[in-house]
C-alpha cells in the first residue's frame, strides 16, 4: 500500500500549482506576457527545483496520461463547445468543415513530410506530431477579436474551425498513437493508413451522434431541475461522462462525442435555463477551463524541465517555421480557394479573413494535453514534447502579439459608415438622457443649481459638438438615408431581439417559436450585413397554412386513439400560432413605442422621413399580428381564450412576486407572513406552468 504521505504532498503539488498559476495569470496581465507561454516557464522553473533539492512537495507529482485523457481533455473540449454560437455558426459550417477535414489533411501530409526530410524523423513520430500540433487553440487571438471589435464572421469562422479542428486532429492522433506507439511499428504503411481510415471515419460520424444524444437527454433535465448545484453537476457530468462513455464503452470518437454534447448545451440546452443561470454556467466553465489549462502547461513545462534543449534546439526551430510559415498558410489558403469556388460572389471569403484566419491558428492546450499522452518510453517522446513547446511558443510570440497590428492594416476592424452614425447618434441620445437626469436631481435637491448648471453645460456643449460632427460627416456620404435607415433598422432588429428573449425567459414563449422568431432576426440582420434594406429583399414572405378545424379520425377508430393524438397535435399547433402571432405584436408594439419616443427627443430625426417609413413598417406588422391573432381565436375561441388568460395571468404573479419582497423590503409585512405569501404564490405559479407545459412547453 502505497504511504498516504505520498498522496498528501500530491494534494499539496496540486494547489501549489493553482497558487502559482494565478500569480502567473497576474504577473501576465500586467507586463502583456502570453499566460500560456508564462505557465509553460514556471513549470520548466519548477522542473529544476525538483531536479536540484533533494525532496520537495514535486517530487512525487505527477499526472498519468489517463487523467489527461479523461479529465483535462473533456473539460477543455466541453468548454470551448459550450461558448459556441451555433446560428452564427451554421452561415460558414461549409468552410469550417471544410478547414478541419481538408485542411488537416493539407497540414498533416506537409508537417509530417517537411520534418521527416529536414530533421530525419521517422514517418510514424512525425505524423504523430503533425495529427496533434495541427489543433489549433485561439483564445489569445479571440481575446484580440473581442477587443477589437472584429467582424462576427471572421469570429466564428476562427472559433468554429477550432473546435471541429480540435475534434478531428485529436481523433486522428488517437488513431495514429494507437498504430505507431501502442503496436510499436514506427513506419505507417498503406494497408495499416487504409485500416485506420475507416475506423476514424465511422467513429467521427458515431461519436457525433451519442453526443448528440446524451446533450439533449441531459440538456431536458438540466432545464426541469430547479437547483443551481445539481444543474450545475449534471453540466459536468456530461462533459465527462459523455467522454468515458464513448471512449471506453462504446469505442468511439470521445472527443466529438463531448463536443457535439457540448454543443447542444451551449445552444438549446442554454436557451431553456433562468438568465442568472446562463451567466453562472458561463462563468463556472470559464473556472473549469482555467484550472484545466494552467495543471496541463505546468505540467508540460516540468516535463520539459528535462529536456535537453541543447540536442533538440534544431528541431524545435523546424517545427515552429514549418508549422507556422508553411503548413497553416498553404493549408488555410487552398481550402478557401476551394470553397470559395461554390459560393456566390457575396459569400465568398475575401483575402482578408483567410489571411487572418491563417495567422490566428495558435496551439495551445489541446496540442499541450495530446503530447502528454505520449508514452514516456516512446523513442522520440522528449524530442516531440521539445517540439511542441517551440510551436506553441512560437506561435504566441509571433502570431499572437502581430495579430492586432494586421487586423488593423487590413482595415478589418475600422468603423463602417453604419457604425460611425451609431457612434455619434448614440452619444447624443446619452448627452440627452443624462441632461434629464440631472433635472430630476435638481428637483429632488440631491444636487444644488450650480452643480446642476456646470454639469448641463458641459453635457449640453457635449450634445451640440456630436451633432455637428454627425451633420459634417453626413454631408460627406452620397447614401446619407441609405445608411441612416440601415443603421435604425440594426436598432429595430435589436429591440425585436431583446422583447423574443423576455418573452422566452418568462415561459411565454416556447423553444421552438423563439428559436424560429430569433432565425428570422438573424436573416434579416445578415441580408443588412449584405446591405440589403427590408423592402429590397427577393423572397416572398411565407403564409402560413389553415389549421383544420375537424379531426379526420372518428372515435371509433382504433377506440378513438388517433383522434386523441390528433386533437392534440392540433392544439400544440394553434398555441404555438398564437405565440408566434402574440410575440411579433408585442415587439412591434415596443419598436413603435420606442422609435416614437426616439423621434420626440431626438434632434436629427424629428423631420425623417426613414424614421416614419420604419414606423410605418412596423404598424403593418403589428395590425398584420392582430389580425392573424383574432382570426385564430374565432376560430378556436375556448383554447386561444384559455392560453391568452393563462399568459395573462403569468405576468400578474410575476407582479405580485416583486410587490411582495418590495413589502418585506419595507417591513410592512413580517418575515412570517411573507414567507406563507411567497409559498401560495409559488404554487399558484407552478399551476400556471403546469397549464403551459401541457401545451407547449
Amino acid at each position: 500500500m502505497e504511504d498516504p504521505s505520498v498522496f498528501l504532498l500530491s494534494a499539496i503539488a496540486v494547489f501549489t500549482c493553482l497558487t502559482l498559476a494565478t500569480l502567473i495569470h497576474a504577473i501576465a496581465e500586467r507586463t502583456r506576457i502570453s499566460f500560456t507561454v508564462a505557465l509553460l516557464f514556471g513549470g520548466i522553473i519548477l522542473s529544476f527545483i525538483t531536479q536540484n533539492f533533494e525532496q520537495t512537495i514535486f517530487e512525487h507529482f505527477s499526472f498519468s496520461p489517463e487523467i489527461v485523457f479523461y479529465v483535462f481533455l473533456p473539460t477543455l473540449i466541453f468548454e470551448s463547445a459550450y461558448h459556441l454560437n451555433f446560428r452564427q455558426f451554421r452561415g460558414v459550417v461549409g468552410e469550417v468543415s471544410l478547414l478541419a477535414t481538408l485542411g488537416l489533411i493539407l497540414s498533416v501530409s506537409i508537417i509530417s513530410s517537411s520534418l521527416h526530410f529536414l530533421i530525419e524523423i521517422p514517418w510514424g513520430a512525425s505524423v504523430l506530431f503533425a495529427a496533434f500540433i495541427s489543433a489549433t487553440d485561439p483564445i489569445a487571438v479571440l481575446a484580440v477579436f473581442k477587443e477589437l471589435r472584429a467582424p462576427k464572421k471572421l469570429t466564428t469562422i476562427v472559433d468554429g474551425e477550432s473546435l471541429l479542428n480540435d475534434g478531428t486532429s485529436l481523433v486522428l492522433f488517437q488513431f495514429i498513437l494507437k498504430a505507431v506507439v501502442v503496436t510499436g511499428a514506427i513506419a505507417l504503411t498503406p494497408k495499416m493508413l487504409m485500416t485506420q481510415s475507416g475506423h476514424f471515419l465511422l467513429s467521427l460520424f458515431e461519436g457525433i451522434a451519442v453526443g448528440t444524444i446524451l446533450g439533449w437527454i441531459f440538456s431536458h433535465a438540466i432545464a426541469k431541475s430547479g437547483t443551481k448545484g445539481v444543474q450545475l453537476t449534471l453540466s459536468l457530468i456530461l462533459a465527462h461522462v459523455t467522454f468515458i462513455f464513448s471512449e471506453a464503452i462504446l469505442h468511439v470518437s470521445g472527443i466529438l462525442a463531448t463536443m457535439a454534447a457540448g454543443i447542444i448545451m451551449g445552444n438549446a440546452g442554454r436557451r431553456k435555463l433562468e438568465p442568472k443561470m446562463k451567466m453562472l454556467f458561463t462563468e463556472v466553465w470559464e473556472f473549469m477551463g482555467f484550472i484545466a489549462n494552467s495543471l496541463i502547461f505546468l505540467l508540460l513545462g516540468m516535463k520539459l524541465g528535462q529536456v535537453d534543449f541543447a540536442e533538440h534546439w534544431v528541431s524545435m526551430l523546424v517545427a515552429a517555421g514549418v508549422c507556422i510559415l508553411l503548413a497553416r498558410p498553404f493549408s488555410v489558403y487552398v481550402t478557401f480557394f476551394i470553397s470559395n469556388f461554390f459560393r456566390s460572389k457575396e459569400n465568398k471569403i475575401s483575402f482578408p479573413y483567410q489571411t487572418i484566419t491563417a495567422w490566428g491558428g495558435l496551439r495551445g492546450a489541446l496540442a499541450a494535453a495530446a503530447v502528454l499522452l505520449i508514452p514516456e518510453d516512446f523513442a522520440f517522446a522528449q524530442q516531440l514534447q521539445a517540439m511542441t513547446a517551440g510551436v506553441i511558443v512560437g506561435t504566441f510570440v509571433l502570431n499572437a502579439t502581430t495579430i492586432s497590428t494586421l487586423l488593423k492594416k487590413m482595415k478589418l476592424v475600422d468603423f463602417t459608415v453604419s457604425e460611425r452614425i451609431q457612434e455619434y447618434e448614440v452619444q447624443i441620445l446619452i448627452d440627452e438622457a443624462i441632461k434629464k437626469q440631472l433635472k430630476s436631481l435638481l428637483y429632488k435637491k440631491y444636487i444644488t443649481q450650480s452643480v446642476f448648471e456646470h454639469l448641463e453645460n458641459i453635457y449640453s456643449s457635449a450634445e451640440e459638438k456630436t451633432i455637428l460632427d454627425l451633420e459634417g460627416f453626413e454631408k460627406t456620404l452620397k447614401k446619407r438615408i441609405r445608411e441612416t435607415e440601415k443603421f435604425l433598422t440594426y436598432h429595430a432588429l435589436g429591440t425585436e431581439m431583446q422583447s423574443y428573449r423576455k418573452l422566452f425567459d418568462q415561459h411565454e414563449l416556447s423553444e421552438k417559436r423563439f428559436m424560429v422568431l430569433m432565425e428570422s432576426m438573424e436573416r434579416q440582420t445578415e441580408r443588412l450585413d449584405r446591405d440589403i434594406l427590408p423592402d429590397e429583399r427577393q423572397e416572398q414572405p411565407k403564409i402560413a397554412p389553415e389549421i383544420p378545424h375537424h379531426c379526420p379520425f372518428s372515435e371509433e377508430t382504433f377506440f378513438g386513439i388517433p383522434q386523441k393524438i390528433y386533437l392534440k397535435y392540433r392544439d400544440h399547433r394553434i398555441i404555438e400560432r398564437l405565440q408566434h402571432y402574440r410575440g411579433r405584436r408585442i415587439s412591434s408594439w415596443k419598436l413603435i413605442r420606442s422609435f416614437r419616443d426616439l423621434k420626440e427627443k431626438h434632434p436629427l430625426l424629428r423631420n425623417s422621413k426613414v424614421l416614419e417609413k420604419i414606423i410605418r413598417r412596423y404598424e403593418k406588422w403589428h395590425a398584420n399580428a392582430e389580425k392573424k391573432m383574432e382570426k385564430l381565436e374565432s376560430r378556436f375561441p375556448h383554447l386561444v381564450m384559455g392560453a391568452k388568460i393563462h399568459m395573462a395571468e403569468r405576468v400578474c404573479l410575476r407582479l405580485e412576486k416583486t410587490l411582495i419582497k418590495k413589502f418585506l423590503d419595507a417591513n410592512l409585512v413580517s418575515e412570517k407572513v411573507y414567507k406563507k405569501m411567497d409559498e401560495n404564490l409559488a404554487e399558484r405559479t407552478e399551476r400556471n406552468l403546469v397549464w403551459l407545459r401541457k401545451h407547449y412547453l
